[in-house]
């Protein structure tokens, strides 16, 4: 049978609240199950998920590679992890109050409201600006992004793979709302390689979320026609939501193509 779990939980919080809320360290995710705060099966996924985000830089969160929920190996690794850092409960002060807020639809008390947005201050928004949430020398590290925060303080260093990350956010991140801001600074950008990938990510939120928004067409529009993002739009976005300009660049290609067959038959 598997082990019990190590302390009575006040309440699990789950693996995917906390992704999107903190960029989580080993230790903090060892104190987090030593104390009750996550499952035996969310720490174990949120140590996979962080070792997807650092690649080589992985550091103690290779050490759950081999683990799964049940070995009696991981709660000796999490209470030595935890051990290892004094502050590491700060993190789910802030993650319990966050989660808390969270589900109480609105009804939080009002003078606790600015604690979580100081906690994503530090624990979030801080550690994307630090560079500590991304390894952003690895291309496959950041394909796997999902966090915008992480792709606006890249825009904010100039790193050269912020494109990369951009449409790695655009394979991931589950609201295309979150996405679209990210794809028009790439769009807007002076370097026509990150212009580029921009298209590319657009295009992928077209695939996958069948949207768009005006700001992205505007930048489109200068864009050179025929790209990934003419397309997919054109084929996956209903049409009435298109701008007259894509109306004439497909249309006019349907023309040629139709005139092309009938010469040459």
């Amino acid at each position: 049978m598997p082990p019990a779990e190590p302390h009575a939980a006040p309440f699990h919080i789950p693996a995917e609240f906390v992704r999107y809320a903190v960029a989580v360290e080993p230790a903090e995710v060892g104190w987090g199950y030593a104390n009750g705060r996550l499952s035996a099966e969310d720490a174990v996924r949120l140590a996979f998920l962080r070792r997807c985000d650092l690649r080589e830089r992985a550091g103690d969160f290779a050490l759950f590679e081999a683990l799964v929920p049940s070995s009696p190996e991981l709660d000796v690794l999490c209470r030595r992890l935890a051990r290892s850092q004094d502050d590491a409960h700060r993190v789910w002060d802030h993650l319990a109050l966050n989660w808390s807020c969270s589900r109480t639809d609105g009804e939080a008390d009002h003078h606790l409201l600015g604690a979580p947005a100081a906690g994503r201050e530090e624990f979030l928004v801080g550690r994307a600006a630090s560079g500590q949430g991304m390894n952003w020398q690895n291309s496959s590290a950041l394909l796997g992004t999902d966090r915008p925060e992480e792709v606006d303080a890249a825009f904010d260093r100039e790193e050269h793979l912020v494109g990369v990350a951009v449409i790695g956010l655009a394979l991931n991140h589950p609201d295309a709302h979150a996405i679209l801001p990210r794809v028009a600074r790439a769009l807007e950008s002076t370097d026509a390689e990150l212009r580029h990938q921009g298209r590319v990510a657009l295009a992928h939120v077209a695939r996958l979320h069948r949207t768009v928004d005006g700001r992205c067409l505007e930048l489109l529009r200068s864009q050179p026609r025929g790209n990934e993002a003419d397309d997919d739009l054109w084929s996956y976005v209903p049409h009435r939501r298109l701008p007259l300009w894509l109306w004439r660049h497909h249309l006019a290609e349907r023309l040629v193509r139709l005139l092309r067959d009938r010469w040459r038959d």
